[in-house]
C-alpha cells in the first residue's frame, strides 16, 4: 500500500530505472538491425512500418516516460535515480524482439498493481496508469513485429556483428569512444533537465543539449553499421550463446549539483 511521499518516490524510482534501461536498450537493438528491411503492419497505426524505426521510436517514447517520472520526483523533492535495470542484445533479431515484449510487459504490470491508498497521489497514479496504456500498445507492437518475423520465415536471421579485425581499426575504435560519450552526455544533460526542472528557461536549453547528442548517437550508430561494426553495449559480458549482458549501460552517477558545477562539469568531454 502505497500511502507516504517516500512510498511513492520509492515507485517512481523503480520505474524510472527501468525506464532508463529499455531508453537505451531499444536504441541498441534497433541499430543491430538492417534498416527498411523487416516491415510488419502496425496494428496502432494501422500501417506498414520498418521494424527498426518503430523500435527506436519506442525507445523514444521510453525517454519521454522516464523524463516524467524524473521531473515528479523532483517536484516531491526527492532525487531521481539513474540506476538501470540490465539491457541484453541476443544474436538473433527475434529473441531481441521478444524479450522487448516480455519487458512491456512486466513493467506494464508494475504501474496497473501499484496499490495507492484511496484518495492518495491521485496525480501520480493517473501519470501510472498513462504510461502503462502505452507500455500495452508497445507490447502490442512488438507482438505484431514478432508475427511478421515469424510468418516470413526470418525467425534465424542476425543482428549486425562487428569483426574481431575491427578491434585494431583506429578509426572504428575512435568512433566507439565518441559514441560512448555522446550516450554519457546525452544521459547526463538528462539529469540537469530534471534537476532544474524549476528553471524553465534553463531546462529547454538542456533538453535541447541532450536531443543534440542523441541524434550525434543516431549518426555514429549508423556510420558503424557502413563501417561493418556495430554499436556497442557498455559494460557488457558475453555467455557462451552470445548474449551480452550488462547491468550498467550508462553511468549512474553525474557531477554537479548547482549550475556551475554542473556547467563545468561539462568542459573535459567537450574537448573530446
Amino acid at each position: 500500500m502505497i500511502e507516504t511521499n517516500e512510498q511513492a518516490i520509492q515507485l517512481m524510482n523503480k520505474a524510472l530505472e527501468h525506464e532508463w534501461a529499455v531508453s537505451i536498450e531499444y536504441l541498441i537493438h534497433a541499430y543491430s538491425f538492417p534498416k527498411a528491411k523487416y516491415f510488419y503492419f502496425d496494428p496502432i497505426m494501422k500501417k506498414m512500418t520498418d521494424i527498426r524505426a518503430q523500435t527506436i521510436q519506442i525507445g523514444i517514447d521510453e525517454m519521454y516516460h522516464a523524463l516524467q517520472l524524473g521531473t515528479v520526483i523532483t517536484q516531491m523533492n526527492g532525487t531521481p535515480s539513474f540506476k538501470t535495470d540490465a539491457i541484453k542484445r541476443f544474436p538473433k533479431i527475434i529473441d531481441n524482439l521478444k524479450h522487448d515484449k516480455m519487458t512491456e510487459d512486466v513493467v506494464t504490470d508494475l504501474y496497473q498493481s501499484a496499490d495507492f491508498k484511496e484518495g492518495s497521489f491521485p496525480e501520480i497514479l493517473n501519470m501510472a496508469l498513462n504510461i502503462s496504456y502505452d507500455e500495452v500498445r508497445h507490447s502490442d507492437q512488438f507482438s505484431a513485429m514478432i508475427k511478421t518475423i515469424q510468418d516470413n520465415g526470418w525467425k534465424n536471421e542476425e543482428c549486425y556483428k562487428g569483426l574481431p579485425k575491427n578491434k585494431t581499426d583506429k578509426k572504428i575504435e575512435l568512433l566507439h569512444d565518441i559514441t560512448r560519450l555522446e550516450n554519457e552526455l546525452m544521459h547526463q544533460y538528462l539529469k540537469y533537465v530534471l534537476l532544474f526542472s524549476g528553471h524553465q528557461d534553463l531546462t529547454q536549453r538542456l533538453l535541447k543539449n541532450s536531443i543534440d547528442h542523441m541524434r550525434h548517437w543516431d549518426k555514429n550508430s549508423g556510420l558503424l553499421i557502413k563501417m561493418g561494426d556495430v554499436i556497442r553495449i557498455e559494460n557488457a559480458e558475453k555467455d557462451k550463446n552470445g548474449v551480452e549482458t550488462s547491468r550498467t549501460p550508462v553511468p549512474s552517477i553525474f557531477p554537479g549539483e548547482y549550475r556551475l558545477e554542473a556547467s563545468k562539469s561539462f568542459s573535459p568531454k567537450k574537448k573530446i
